[in-house]
């Protein structure tokens, strides 16, 4: 009796033993997982102080951001996590001209990049597509149509087809998709100086920044404006441009009263309309002269204090370097 009692306690305690060892194996698991999450730090600084970033897109695949240089006319890698940065292509690569917009598609693996120069008239103003396993061009599309164009931002629909701001030509360009040649879809002065553009969830409309009279919605199929001149200012000098969870986010250009600053603004119901603004970040000296930003899991990658201020684009020779700081990326949660 008494060795079965004994027994008895032995198997309590083993028992109670494994279930002590499972809950702990589970904790170090729970632990190694969330050790292994990948991280986003809340800024990156950009290591040459002369680089002038425009674009920006990020890739899952590569857990690495591609930031296009005006300055440099070249793209550079960021590594998401650790920060690391080298270039993607070397400066005037393929022929690569002072970089702008960046998208990519990462189901074909491409990187699209714009290039140009902005200053100069006859210039060519092309989309160039890069593999983005090799960095090796793929193809070059220019802008051949008589007249100044100057290609600045991209978006792409759900088909595949992209299409480009022409900020010269008050126009919007594509690129169908499996075409060789960039064709023009839309014209017109209701965007007058069209600069960053954002396409809805539904892919029914384009969202294009014109300078001057603010953000402009326009119907795809019909290729019509949907919505007035923005005479409230909540959208004029809008540069970097996207569509998220049913809103727009974008970088405003400070001027007069009106500081650099990075915004919320809210649509109306059939997301036609801008009713609403809420400011997300201003007065903050990081974020002098922004350019361009990218979303990645609920959070905005702002390029702040991008120096282009500095950079005659003419010459390609900077006019002060005793002022500049250095080019952050600047992370906002976005909920």
């Amino acid at each position: 009796m008494f060795f079965l009692k004994k027994m008895y306690i032995h198997e309590i305690i083993r028992v109670k033993n494994d279930k002590i060892m499972r809950y702990f194996k589970f904790i170090i698991v729970f632990l190694i997982i969330l050790g292994c999450q990948k991280k986003m730090p809340d800024e990156y600084i950009i290591r040459e102080l002369h680089l002038v970033p425009e674009g920006i897109d990020y890739s899952p695949g590569k857990d690495a951001f591609y930031l296009s240089s005006i300055a440099q006319s070249k793209i550079i890698k960021i590594d998401r996590k650790t920060g690391k940065q080298e270039d993607f292509i070397g400066t005037g690569e393929y022929g690569y001209t002072p970089g702008v917009g960046v998208f990519i598609d990462n189901k074909k693996s491409i990187l699209y990049a714009i290039g140009g120069y902005y200053m100069f008239s006859d210039s060519l103003s092309s989309l160039f597509a890069f593999d983005l396993n090799s960095g090796q061009l793929i193809n070059r599309y220019n802008v051949e149509d008589t007249g100044e164009h100057f290609l600045n931002d991209m978006v792409m629909d759900k088909n595949g087809n992209i299409y480009l701001t022409n900020s010269k030509d008050s126009s919007i360009y594509i690129l169908e998709q499996g075409s060789n040649s960039l064709k023009l879809f839309f014209k017109s002065t209701e965007i007058q100086y069209p600069n960053g553009i954002a396409i809805s969830d539904d892919n029914t409309k384009l969202y294009i920044a014109t300078y001057y009279k603010g953000i402009r919605s326009l119907d795809i199929e019909k290729r019509a404006i949907l919505n007035e001149i923005d005479t409230v200012g909540y959208s004029q000098r809008i540069d970097g441009l996207e569509f998220y969870k049913g809103h727009l986010y974008g970088i405003q250009k400070g001027s007069g009263d009106v500081t650099d600053n990075f915004r919320k603004l809210i649509l109306n119901e059939k997301q036609n309309k801008i009713i609403k603004e809420e400011i997300i970040d201003s007065h903050n000296l990081d974020l002098s002269k922004p350019l361009t930003f990218c979303i990645v899991d609920n959070r905005a990658i702002v390029i702040g204090n991008s120096n282009l201020e500095y950079l005659d684009q003419v010459k390609f020779t900077f006019k002060e370097t005793g002022s500049m700081l250095k080019t952050k990326l600047l992370v906002y949660n976005l909920e």
